[in-house]
């Protein structure tokens, strides 16, 4: 993303990620804020991946699916994700968050 505001937003995600785990009521609303920040921006991918990253959280309570097979734990998993989404701006970030995107479009 480009703004400091949304990196700020993700950053903190991420950090909440690594310290407390994953907890869909603390996550949703800062995944919500970010997707606000990716709307202005106009940037269909990161919109749509953090839409599809708070609605499988709110439907499971969990983020228990493997988006990045070398990674093991959910936790490192979901924080991944979201750093990819920070670094949106790199074309090999934006190549792995589409598949990420589509496999989490395949979950709901």
């Amino acid at each position: 993303m480009r703004t400091k505001e949304a990196n700020d937003i993700l950053n903190s995600a991420i950090e909440s990620v690594e310290k407390n785990g994953i907890s869909a009521e603390t996550l949703i609303p800062q995944l919500q804020a970010a997707r606000e920040h990716a709307l202005q921006e106009n940037d269909p991918l990161v919109t749509r991946a953090l839409r599809l990253a708070w609605q499988h959280l709110e439907s499971n309570e969990a983020f228990d699916t493997e988006l990045a097979e070398e990674i093991e734990t959910p936790e490192e998993n979901f924080a991944y994700f979201l750093a990819l989404c920070v670094k949106s701006d790199n074309a090999l970030n934006r190549d792995e968050l589409r598949v990420m995107t589509n496999q989490l479009q395949q979950l709901a």
